[in-house]
């Protein structure tokens, strides 16, 4: 009785809209620079070993879906339950639907950087703990997706699924920070080089490596 209550007095469609509206354009832009670089990667790189090729149409794909429901969802916060915001309530099916394509992606771009780590560093220890790591996170987010469907008041399903939530964030924290560190480690040892043009590329790489790394990962932290 008293979940039930608070469902009704603690509901503010406000609070739903406003963070997927940005959040939805801001995913708008972000599969634009990936569509791009998705482009760029297929028109360059074309020697690239075809298993590579193949997370990166994969991911494309997976977020090209996740995308379609980016804006099935829009159409209806903003169109199809105009005038009565009380219908989001539960969360439409393609709210649902983006969870585990968004837990694929993660789960498919975090193996690649444990693989990378075990070519760098020629040691399995920490590549296995980070795919250790990012498959708790994978199956705790597709926990989480699985009960989304048979949500029957957002309110509620906030205050069961706390705890999966935060360790599905966390954990998919954790292995990026220990993914990111190690890489940035590999690489700073590898960097003593008599060609300047060697330590350049070096230092370009772990930028990159920080910059994808841990950057996306403040997101998720805060």
């Amino acid at each position: 009785m008293h979940i039930i209550e608070r469902s009704a007095n603690d509901f503010d469609a406000r609070l739903i809209i406003g963070p997927v509206q940005v959040s939805g354009l801001l995913s708008a832009a972000l599969f634009g620079c990936l569509s791009c670089q998705s482009y760029i990667y297929f028109a360059r790189c074309k020697s690239d070993h075809l298993a590579l090729k193949a997370v990166v149409f994969a991911v494309f794909f997976i977020q090209l879906g996740h995308f379609v429901c980016i804006i099935s969802i829009l159409w209806t916060m903003t169109v199809s339950t105009y005038g009565d915001p009380f219908q989001l309530q539960v969360l439409p099916l393609a709210a649902d639907s983006a969870i585990p394509l968004s837990a694929c992606t993660a789960f498919i771009v975090q193996s690649f950087y444990a693989f990378r780590l075990w070519k760098l560093s020629q040691k399995v220890y920490l590549p296995i703990l980070c795919e250790m790591i990012s498959l708790v996170a994978g199956i705790s987010t597709l926990i989480i997706s699985s009960r989304a469907f048979d949500m029957t008041d957002i309110t509620v399903f906030e205050d069961s699924q706390t705890i999966l939530i935060a360790l599905s964030l966390m954990a998919r924290t954790v292995c990026d920070v220990i993914t990111t560190v190690a890489i940035t480690w590999s690489l700073y040892h590898k960097r003593v080089s008599d060609f300047e043009n060697t330590t350049t590329l070096i230092d370009q790489l772990i930028y990159w490596t920080v910059e994808t790394g841990l950057a996306t990962r403040y997101l998720a932290i805060s």
